[in-house]
């Protein structure tokens, strides 16, 4: 990744290979550098990318927001279907500007006043369309059984996949998008999270609630019993984080603060011994984390052989 000083006050971030949970640190870097100066128009090249996954589309927000709140801009370059796709499917088409080429970022952006011109893209007025899942395993061998239970799981709570990442095999690894099924119902994703936390401590702890249905309380047992095999694993729903060491399972419904720092820090979403450390540090000091209002936080650890039964 590098930063061209185009003329005109315009740095060109170039991206090439891959944009996922290993590289997109780097670019945030990237992102910072820009920023620090007096420039605020960046134009960030796509087109010899061959691969994006959801912790690369989170720097690419991060980086728009960062440069709209100084009072710049953040255009996008890409041309290939395949990544405009996934543009399409997370609704991003509506919070950026994307073009074809680089020659027609930068004629955009030294034209303000055609700029000024185009319907003003904002991701918070439009709001979020879809949150990222995961599924770490320490053995691939259930990981077909897993994603089938987490999907369930998704559906029940009235959502869905809406596109899933070629996934790293050894020990298994998967990413997907997932998006409420109908953006205009309620309850909202954020009230699902609570009421899918909620229903994951309940059945941890063998314990039955009248707000849990009957559909998702088996889809949840469900994906318990899915990972009764494998000895380290890591779910993520949107905000509900499942991870599971040994004989310990915790579940929590991160705040917005926590999120962000976990986006920060992917390779947490692959360690689940790191990632339990982090929760249960979390959980016991506080550490700074934005109140959860009603957020639901739960922390559970229970036997996960006895959760399964």
């Amino acid at each position: 990744m590098t930063n061209v000083r185009l003329s005109e006050g315009i740095i060109l971030v170039e991206v090439a290979g891959e944009l996922d949970v290993y590289t997109a640190p780097s670019l945030r870097e990237r992102f910072v550098d820009a920023l620090g100066g007096d420039e605020v128009r960046l134009v960030v090249d796509l087109n010899g990318l061959d691969f994006l996954d959801s912790t690369g589309l989170g720097v690419l927000v991060g980086g728009l927001k960062r440069a709209r709140a100084r009072g710049g801009e953040l255009i996008v370059v890409c041309s290939t279907e395949r990544l405009l796709k996934i543009f399409r499917i997370t609704g991003l088409t509506r919070v950026f500007r994307i073009v074809p080429d680089v020659a027609s970022a930068r004629a955009l952006l030294v034209d303000r006043a055609a700029l000024a011109a185009q319907p003003d893209p904002d991701a918070e007025t439009i709001g979020w369309h879809w949150v990222p899942g995961r599924i770490y395993l320490s053995d691939e061998r259930d990981h077909q059984a897993v994603a089938d239970a987490a999907e369930r799981v998704v559906e029940a709570f009235g959502l869905e996949f809406a596109h899933a990442f070629p996934p790293v095999v050894g020990s298994w690894f998967g990413e997907f998008l997932i998006r409420l099924k109908n953006s205009g119902q309620l309850p909202t994703k954020e009230e699902q999270f609570v009421k899918l936390s909620r229903a994951l401590d309940l059945r941890l702890l063998d314990r039955q609630q009248a707000e849990v249905d009957a559909a998702q309380g088996a889809a949840v047992a469900g994906l318990i019993q899915s990972l009764s095999n494998t000895p380290r694993a890591i779910v993520q729903i949107g905000s509900v984080l499942l991870v599971k060491v040994d004989e310990v399972v915790v579940v929590r419904n991160l705040t917005q603060l926590e999120l962000a720092h976990w986006e920060r820090n992917p390779a947490l979403f692959r360690d689940p011994a790191a990632a339990l450390q982090e929760l249960q540090q979390a959980t016991s000091n506080g550490a700074g984390l934005e109140p959860a209002a009603d957020a639901g936080e739960h922390e559970t650890a229970s036997s996960s052989r006895r959760s399964a039964d």
